[in-house]
């Protein structure tokens, strides 16, 4: 860890185009002017560890809490649900999750997350895969950790449209020239025993470019948003 100090006025400069600047001390109290690109979400530790814990969450899904989950919003949430996976041509990658069993995944399934999810980083390697199990849902299975897996929703079958704001960095390390070239999906958590209280995470949505099977989860600033939208108001 670097410990610095500074006066009201100085600066510390953090890579090539981040700025923090002292502007007031107050008691305990200490004010800081942050200068970034537009398209750098700049969040403070609390909301960051906040975000990790739900993606903590959403991985401990039960198998039979997603059944009933299911039960309880049939017809209540018009779902955009994707086709079936076809049957895979070519070797496939065996894959024991911990929640659905022994899985095959293809290798053109395979996507990379250069950076992990929050909380995860040390896992990059991930598949989505559509089964039977999780319909309407998808699931984005770790292949690097079996044991983590995650259920994805479209969000427009939650919200009318999620703004995903400035994406310039974004879209350079996914190779996209545009947003509208990235597949969008919202995890959603299910609390054991719970699943009428299930959430989605509309504030760190994951982003899939399909030309290139590379992904990213980011941080939107959008404060309309809440990582615990209710799917059942009721």
């Amino acid at each position: 860890m670097l410990i610095l100090t500074r006066r009201i006025g100085e600066a510390v400069i953090i890579g090539d185009n981040v700025r923090v600047v002292v502007l007031e001390v107050r008691g305990k109290q200490v004010r800081l002017g942050i200068e970034a690109p537009l398209d750098v979400v700049v969040l403070r530790d609390e909301i960051f560890q906040r975000l990790n814990q739900e993606n903590l969450q959403a991985a401990g899904f039960l198998l039979p809490d997603l059944h009933e989950f299911k039960r309880t919003v049939n017809g209540r949430i018009k779902w955009n649900p994707r086709p079936a996976d076809p049957p895979s041509p070519t070797p496939s990658l065996a894959v024991d999750s911990s929640q659905l069993g022994s899985l095959q995944v293809d290798p053109k399934q395979v996507i990379t997350f250069g950076h992990g999810l929050l909380g995860f980083n040390g896992s990059h390697r991930f598949a989505l895969l559509s089964r039977p199990e999780a319909s309407p849902l998808l699931l984005l299975q770790c292949l690097d950790q079996p044991e983590l897996a995650f259920l994805l929703a479209d969000p427009t079958s939650l919200v009318d449209r999620l703004h995903l704001g400035r994406l310039n960095s974004t879209l350079h390390e996914l190779e996209a020239r545009s947003p509208d070239e990235l597949e969008v999906f919202v995890t959603l958590t299910i609390p054991p025993g719970r699943p009428h209280e299930a959430t989605a995470n509309l504030v760190s949505p994951i982003l899939i470019n399909p030309r290139n099977n590379l992904g990213k989860q980011v941080v939107l600033e959008n404060q309309n948003y809440s990582y615990k939208h209710r799917l059942l108001a009721d």
